[in-house]
């Protein structure tokens, strides 16, 4: 596919050097920015090679003659308006004869005589002007005929969306390029013209299939394209130009200023947000992209006082995603305040309730817009914040590979992060950052403040509600092997205050076992909420010991392997003694009760034996473990 510059190289070829008679097309999707390079890139190039360009649109034409009026005035009315609008206080008459005197002027030059507006147009140019206009046969024929098509390019846009057939449309391009060697570039959305249809066929082999076909029209279209368009091209405009003119359009303060911060590669930010908003919605409308600009700064005009230009940048992407998606499903609505500003805007930048009111309903809360900005303002400074804290503890977490200024000064960072009124660590990483706390205690100016930081901790888990995945965290993590007896007996004991100091979830109860199918839904219940159960400190204590007992021998040897499998994971940790010591009564008397079972023959089965006796050394080395 071409750039902008090569296609721009290929349209003054086609001016200068063509000599086939045909005409060029330009294809591509609606709103991927086809009329903006030929009004404000195409049009700028070839002025100033002294070529004239009149770009007409097809949208809405409804007969051969609406067109040839709409040239017509494009390429001499609009200048003969500006000449005689400098001419003030002269008579109706006056009017209409300068009209028609500057026209037949500039008429006599052209080479060809082609006319390409009939009589039908006249009246219609005349009250273009609001000029009372009565024409003789002959100076009509002046007039019409008055066009000088000499470096001229007339561009016919939206040629799917015309209310003239696509045939005669056709037709009438075929006449101007053949016959009178007019240039001619068409620009359409090709996809919406060239139409299937579903034809059933018979095989060689005499089945019924099903064939898509271009319809007649399309045919139709088709044949006479190939007599009349030379040349197809697909529009590929560079996106990040495309979208930085558009915002450079409106040179206003918001855009302006949002415009100046650059990327490493030296993009505009907010450029490189609005395509990575593009990529993630799947959507390249440019159109779209300049309505979001022109409702994003309609907002902001209406809201009291000036807002950041950050808040500038996030409502924009966001309203653009919203643009973007509306152009491909015109019926989106707002649903619910969870799922809506995500479906409707993107990931990274939601869609506040209030701007789908301004763009759907033309409604502005001004208060709301400027709440939503004191909210988004707030949540960016805590990211800045939890920025700074990561590079603290990205020092800490290599502390034997950096010197101990670097280490004191990011032990105090993080400590005066634990005194921030916010909480900046989820509850789950206190327990590796106790870790790496206590093995950093020796290499550190002031060995006072690891204990300083160690309270800070307790005081944000202290009363603190806690499930079982942070439990879990708080339990098992990875973090660094402690060296000395006097380290791993600190932390060891500094993990207890914190479970102790935080309030767990309700502990699941447990249920009698008086079946096959309960001793299943304890192994599944074991799998799905051992953090809990680790966390409570106190499991087998709580279980239905004898109905264990009396159930196992009925039991298949998939549901005793289940249970042999959910104690394992259970008290899978080395560290488990510290947790779940007060179970080694319980575990002692499970593996007595299984023990005397096998011995006393009740069980029938030597598959369900040998799960048995596994289970056995299971219990014993978890047993070992807690002593």
């Amino acid at each position: 596919m071409m750039n902008t510059e090569e296609l721009t190289a290929y349209i003054k070829n086609y001016l200068e050097n063509d000599k086939t008679r045909s005409a060029i097309m330009l294809t591509g999707a609606w709103g991927r920015g086809k009329s903006y390079y030929i009004q404000n890139v195409l049009a700028n190039e070839l002025n100033k090679c002294n070529y004239d360009i009149a770009i007409v649109s097809l949208y809405g034409l409804k007969t051969i003659a609406e067109l040839n009026k709409s040239i017509y005035l494009e390429l001499r009315a609009k200048k003969a308006l500006k000449k005689l609008v400098s001419k003030k206080k002269n008579k109706e008459t006056k009017k209409s004869n300068k009209l028609f005197n500057w026209l037949s002027k500039h008429g006599k030059e052209a080479a060809s005589g082609t006319a390409l507006v009939g009589k039908t147009i006249i009246k219609g140019v005349a009250g273009f002007f609001n000029v009372p206009v009565e024409f003789s046969d002959k100076d009509l024929e002046k007039l019409y005929t008055s066009i000088n098509l000499n470096d001229k390019l007339i561009v016919l846009e939206d040629l799917e969306r015309s209310g003239i057939d696509i045939i005669e449309i056709m037709g009438y391009v075929n006449n101007l390029v053949e016959q009178d060697g007019v240039k001619v570039l068409l620009v359409a959305n090709e996809n919406e013209i060239i139409k299937y249809e579903d034809k059933e066929e018979t095989d060689k082999d005499g089945k019924k299939i099903q064939k898509k076909v271009p319809t007649r029209i399309t045919e139709e279209y088709l044949r006479i394209k190939e007599k009349t368009v030379s040349d197809t091209i697909s529009f590929c405009a560079d996106l990040n130009d495309s979208v930085e003119n558009i915002l450079r359009l409106f040179n206003n303060h918001y855009f302006n200023e949002a415009l100046k911060e650059k990327t490493n590669a030296g993009i505009p930010l907010i450029v490189d947000e609005i395509e990575n908003v593009m990529f993630e919605v799947k959507c390249y409308n440019l159109r779209a992209l300049l309505y979001s600009c022109q409702k994003t700064l309609d907002m902001f005009l209406k809201s009291q006082g000036d807002c950041e230009i950050p808040y500038f940048r996030f409502v924009l992407c966001s309203n653009t995603a919203f643009a973007l998606k509306l152009s491909q499903n015109s019926n989106l609505e707002w649903t619910d305040n969870i799922k809506s500003p995500n479906e409707l805007g993107s990931y990274h930048f939601p869609l506040y309730r209030c701007c789908y009111d301004y763009i759907k309903r033309q409604f502005f809360d001004c208060e709301q817009f400027k709440r939503d900005e004191s909210s988004y303002i707030r949540q960016k400074t805590f990211e800045v914040k939890q920025k700074d804290l990561q590079t603290a503890l990205d020092i800490l977490y290599i502390f034997y590979e950096r010197t101990e200024t670097e280490v004191s000064a990011a032990v105090e960072k993080i400590y005066e992060y634990l005194k921030e009124k916010e909480n900046f660590f989820p509850f789950g990483q206190y327990s590796k950052l106790a870790n790496y706390l206590i093995a950093a205690r020796q290499c550190v100016n002031d060995e006072k403040i690891i204990d300083s930081c160690k309270e800070e901790i307790l005081n944000k888990l202290h009363g603190t509600v806690i499930n079982n995945e942070v439990i879990h965290d708080l339990t098992y993590h990875d973090g660094i092997e402690l060296w000395t007896d006097k380290q791993k007996d600190e932390y060891s004991a500094f993990k207890q205050e914190m479970l102790n100091a935080a309030k767990a979830e309700s502990i699941v109860v447990l249920e009698r076992v008086s079946s096959p199918d309960d001793v299943k839904k304890l192994a599944n219940s074991i799998s799905n909420n051992f953090e809990r159960y680790v966390g409570g400190r106190d499991f087998a204590g709580r279980l239905d010991i004898d109905g264990i007992l009396k159930t196992l021998p009925s039991c298949s040897t998939s549901i005793i392997s289940s249970l042999r499998g959910a104690f394992i994971e259970l008290y899978r940790s080395v560290n488990i003694n510290e947790f779940l010591a007060a179970d080694k009564p319980a575990l002692t008397l499970l593996k007595e009760g299984i023990a005397k079972m096998i011995a006393d023959g009740n069980i029938d089965d030597k598959v369900k034996t040998l799960q048995l006796e596994w289970f056995i050394g299971n219990l014993e080395d978890i047993i070992t473990r807690l002593s």
